[in-house]
């Protein structure tokens, strides 16, 4: 009886995975384009994290802006979990219910209210991303995929005008 009720649960709710942040890495590629101010997971409790990211930009406006996206699982090293994906952010955000974009939209969605990237080009200001917690993937992927346990990675790599400027990595567990 208990094993009907638990494949009742992962299907009206999706998947029952946890998501804890493991690691992050930030850097800059080009130091005359900026910096992070910061760069950190904070620990709220034993179970759920969140990261806060601070660009400080130096050459400004921001008008074009690529992101290569590589999913990555554990096993003998961080591999390729999915093909990589790049993406033409202002484009995506001029237009973000085009359906050729439907990953980078559940990405974006998860931290689109922790973070001042929540408007078309051209970017004027610093790049900030407060309290971006976990449970917001939850929510967004695990729901709709059923992600085996175990050591993930988002590496990112971000392009201001077709040059690769900055890379933000995230590490993260997903457990039942």
């Amino acid at each position: 009886m208990w094993m009907i009720k638990v494949m009742f649960a992962c299907l009206v709710t999706g998947s029952l995975g946890h998501v804890t942040f493991t690691n992050l890495k930030c850097e800059m590629f080009d130091r005359k384009f900026g910096k992070f101010q910061v760069c950190h997971i904070k620990a709220v409790n034993r179970t759920h994290k969140y990261i806060d990211l601070e660009i400080m930009l130096s050459i400004l406006p921001i008008n074009n802006i690529m992101i290569n996206l590589e999913p990555m699982r554990h096993g003998n090293g961080y591999r390729p979990f999915f093909m990589s994906m790049k993406y033409d952010f202002c484009k995506y955000m001029r237009n973000p219910n085009e359906r050729s974009l439907i990953f980078l939209k559940e990405i974006h969605s998860t931290f689109i209210n922790a973070s001042n990237l929540n408007h078309t080009c051209p970017y004027n200001h610093n790049i900030s991303v407060t309290k971006f917690w976990t449970g917001n993937l939850e929510k967004a992927f695990l729901r709709y995929l059923p992600v085996p346990n175990g050591d993930y990675a988002l590496f990112s790599t971000w392009y201001v005008s077709n040059i690769p400027r900055l890379f933000v990595n995230i590490f993260f567990k997903v457990t039942n």
